[in-house]
């Protein structure tokens, strides 16, 4: 049985049965590891021994009839800005390819906490930042797989874990969802905890996850916030009110992403969704400009004592990007942060009326070659504004490559995000595995 291949949802059941326990599920996890590690480059450490000895623990926890819940038993990898106490985290970068945290970051303590078994760490650029990790795309090796989040995003789409963490400060989550074909999910901003987790930028590093369906997305949100989310029991009443956002969006789309995302527009508008032509506010014009320079203030000062002492060990698109922040005048960040305020109310009025917004989840499908992650513009405005969003697989482009559709909503209402989003799911029906990833 190809254990590896079950979902979230069905593994959880199949533990809660007793028709699969949580060692045999991990095993089939660490086979996969095995087998393709070798070429996808998922993983910075794999913690196999103390993984077997959670496995066990939970194995046995299974047989007495304790159910810890959705995650009981289910492997998962983290993102390696992640501390997690005993286990190497190193941030991407060799000074930290030494450090061993003494303590678990909140997110890490709640999935063990949950019954979730942590396999080990995914790899990640650099900080967090855009200069790429070694990590493959499982969909074609000769492509990226996104960033910065690469190894979570690439453990999920091939096989390696059913569950995933990582970060998002620009688009690190729901772009190397999109290369990869999985459900990516960034919460609301302060949703899940930052506690533990290194910083890019403060006031835009969300926490979230990878999965490969929006129900698994639903079970895992739950169990972490003990919120009650969407089920197939309790789908959305009726069909979605979905706002389409053109503009910015198809003019900086390439043909094929454009191309495909108004084919999946269409069959969301065939199976019942009212899809409504929605402007961009008015402040859309300046958001990437007040992003960009949060981030580079914010990274400058999370950097600067590194930065003065080991200015070697940072690589070309950091050193960049902090070396801009340090020139910053504190009365440019405080008019970015401004600018954020009245995008955040202009987008909350966009949003009346609907249960999304809808734009394509990156601007091309996976690049060719693993020098550039790719562009984060279609992600980077809801970073700035800490609203929810998630991308779900929605086609594959005639070379192959998977595309996704970005749905976005307002603060804490992912329980509506995430029912709008299990409706496009079904209604697009596109559940997607590399091809040569059995």
């Amino acid at each position: 049985m190809n254990n590896h291949k079950l979902s979230i949802a069905k593994a959880s059941e199949g533990i809660r049965q007793r028709e699969i326990t949580p060692s045999e599920l991990l095993e089939s996890h660490l086979k996969r590891i095995e087998r393709n590690e070798h070429d996808i480059r998922a993983w910075v450490t794999v913690d196999t021994d103390r993984a077997r000895e959670a496995a066990a623990r939970l194995t046995e926890e299974s047989k007495q009839g304790q159910f810890r819940g959705p995650l009981h038993g289910v492997p998962v990898g983290v993102k390696d800005i992640y501390y997690s106490a005993g286990l190497r985290t190193t941030m991407g970068s060799p000074i930290y390819s030494d450090f061993i945290p003494i303590k678990d970051s909140a997110v890490v303590s709640a999935l063990r906490d949950a019954g979730a078994i942590i396999i080990g760490k995914t790899e990640t650029t650099d900080f967090a930042y855009t200069d790429p990790a070694p990590t493959r795309n499982p969909w074609n090796l000769q492509h990226t797989p996104g960033g910065s989040s690469s190894g979570s995003a690439a453990a999920v789409a091939s096989g390696m874990c059913p569950l995933a963490f990582g970060s998002q400060t620009g688009g690190s989550i729901i772009r190397p969802a999109a290369f990869c074909g999985v459900v990516g999910v960034k919460p609301t901003y302060d949703l899940l905890s930052r506690e533990g987790v290194y910083p890019l930028a403060w006031s835009l590093d969300h926490v979230g996850f990878f999965v490969r369906s929006v129900l698994d997305a639903s079970l895992v949100l739950g169990a972490l916030t003990g919120n009650e989310m969407p089920s197939l029991d309790n789908p959305l009443a009726e069909p979605p009110r979905i706002g389409l956002l053109r503009g910015f969006f198809q003019d900086h789309a390439d043909g094929v992403v454009w191309e495909g995302f108004m084919e999946s527009v269409d069959e969301l508008r065939e199976a019942g969704a009212q899809v409504v032509e929605t402007p961009l506010p008015d402040s859309f014009s300046v958001v990437h400009s007040a992003h960009r320079l949060i981030m580079s203030s914010e990274a400058a000062s999370v950097h600067q004592d590194n930065f003065r002492s080991r200015l070697d060990d940072y690589r070309r698109k950091l050193r960049g990007l902090v070396a801009s922040g340090l020139l910053v005048p504190a009365s440019a960040y405080l008019r970015a942060q401004r600018i954020k305020g009245l995008f955040i109310e202009e987008v909350r009025r966009t949003l009346k009326g609907l249960d999304c917004l809808i734009t394509p989840s990156a601007p091309t499908p996976a690049l060719l070659g693993l020098e550039s992650t790719g562009d984060a513009a279609f992600n980077s405005p809801w970073s700035l504004t800490g609203f929810p969003s998630i991308t779900v697989p929605s086609a594959l482009t005639k070379d192959g490559l998977p595309l996704g559709i970005q749905l976005v909503n307002l603060p804490y209402q992912e329980e509506v995000l995430l029912r709008t989003a299990l409706w496009c799911e079904e209604a697009l029906g596109s559940r997607l595995w590399p091809p040569d990833y059995p």
